[in-house]
């Protein structure tokens, strides 16, 4: 999986949560339900056009194993990238900082690098943070405490 987009489980949880998503050409997606595609390495795809009238997007396979395909875009998981991310979070008005801190993992035998945010916006009065493996996991669980409570203004058409 690459660095920095969320994992599979994070993008599931983010749609979930109501986090929508208007392909566009450039983003990562992972395919669900191919009888070749699954989730691992081979299940990593790039959006390289959009049908959006017809509901479908032209992928290619993030390790050149397969030819180009058409599939429809309501089995495609969006992964999305920290700075997809970011940019939606700004266009509401956040302001969006991260680092990276040392800490331990639940489980964790010694101290790991922990990936942080923390996002502030003038109207609320707390900031808002996240951590993950990596930058987009971090800004994702930030992003996910926001929809939760209602003041990311998140639902509705396009991201």
């Amino acid at each position: 999986m690459r660095e920095d987009l969320v994992t599979p489980a994070m993008a599931r949880r983010l749609a979930q949560d109501g986090l929508t998503w208007e392909p566009q050409p450039g983003d990562w997606v992972t395919a669900l339900g191919g009888a070749r595609l699954d989730e691992g390495l081979i299940g990593l795809w790039l959006v390289i056009t959009t049908h959006d009238r017809e509901g479908f997007v032209t992928l290619a396979d993030a390790d050149g194993r397969w030819p180009q395909t058409r599939m429809a875009i309501r089995d495609c998981l969006w992964l999305p990238s920290a700075g997809k991310l970011k940019v939606w979070l700004r266009a509401r008005g956040y302001r969006v900082a991260t680092g990276e801190t040392t800490g331990r993992l639940l489980g964790g035998s010694g101290p790991t690098v922990l990936h942080v945010c923390r996002l502030t916006r003038d109207k609320d009065p707390a900031p808002v943070d996240g951590q993950g493996i990596n930058e987009a996991e971090a800004v994702a669980d930030a992003l996910l405490r926001t929809l939760g409570s209602g003041t990311a203004d998140a639902r509705g058409p396009g991201w």
